[in-house]
């Protein structure tokens, strides 16, 4: 049998590059994007080809894409060509401890409820009793804004676990309201007669709905690798994408919603 020749080898090589091609999955849009060929948007679980040309509404939109031997991508206008940001990416880094640490300073509290702030749901935090006991007459609270006045909400607690829940947060007068003004929110410590003023943040509850669709878009792309894995690139994923969450939030909600453990 007579050997491939490197020119008929060579063509091979070409001819197959042409014609394959990798898949991406949607995980989210910010704005709006067109795939050129077909006319329709991208969105959450849409399947493009990286021959796919994409046109991009505004400057300012975005795309978290997905592939399972890729990785993760993030596109946008300036940056859209699927081999450059390939070439480009390094996914953030996301610190996964399966020990949850009490907060027994002003500064832990105000460097942990600072810029972003993610709760899924409802979260439980842990806080050393001798710094901050919580009782009738301790207590943490937090001040948001609705329809231009403050609101003060008593954040629930029990023994040394603070709770913030969103469906107790947002009430008022006994009734559920959607959400705040704006996601800009303050924590205070009330003891005795005094109120301690502890930071202001953006408190960021994901739309649930939409959410869910995002992580199971991930986790079908990822299934073959271990919990822990798993867990950190949903982290690293919300961390560019929403804010900082606490590990010990997201394994609970992972659990609860996808049967995920992080020892898996």
């Amino acid at each position: 049998m007579k050997s491939i020749t490197p020119v008929i080898l060579f063509m091979f090589i070409l001819i197959n590059s042409m014609f394959s091609q990798t898949d991406f999955k949607v995980i989210k849009v910010n704005g709006t994007i067109l795939q050129k060929t077909k006319g329709t948007s991208l969105e959450t679980g849409t399947v493009f080809s990286d021959k796919e040309d994409l046109v991009f509404r505004s400057e300012d939109a975005s795309a978290a894409v997905i592939n399972s031997k890729v990785g993760r991508l993030v596109l946008t206008s300036k940056n859209h060509d699927l081999a450059s940001a390939r070439s480009n990416y390094m996914p953030a880094m996301y610190n996964i401890s399966s020990r949850s640490s009490s907060i027994s300073a002003n500064s832990d509290l105000g460097s942990l409820f600072s810029g972003k702030y993610v709760v899924l749901e409802r979260q439980s935090i842990e806080i050393d009793e001798k710094a901050f006991p919580m009782d009738n007459d301790h207590f943490f609270f937090l001040r948001y804004v609705f329809k231009g006045e403050d609101i003060n909400k008593k954040l629930d607690f029990l023994g040394d676990t603070l709770i913030i829940d969103r469906k107790n947060l947002f009430t008022v007068d006994g009734k559920p309201i959607p959400s705040a003004d704006n996601t800009s929110i303050k924590l205070f410590y009330h003891k005795g007669t005094e109120s301690l003023t502890i930071s202001e943040f953006d408190l960021i509850f994901p739309d649930m709905n939409q959410f869910k669709k995002e992580i199971k878009v991930i986790l079908d792309e990822i299934k073959e690798k271990p919990a822990k894995e798993k867990i950190r690139e949903i982290g690293s994923y919300i961390n560019e994408n929403y804010g900082k969450v606490r590990t010990e939030n997201l394994t609970t909600w992972l659990k609860s919603n996808f049967g995920l453990k992080l020892n898996d």
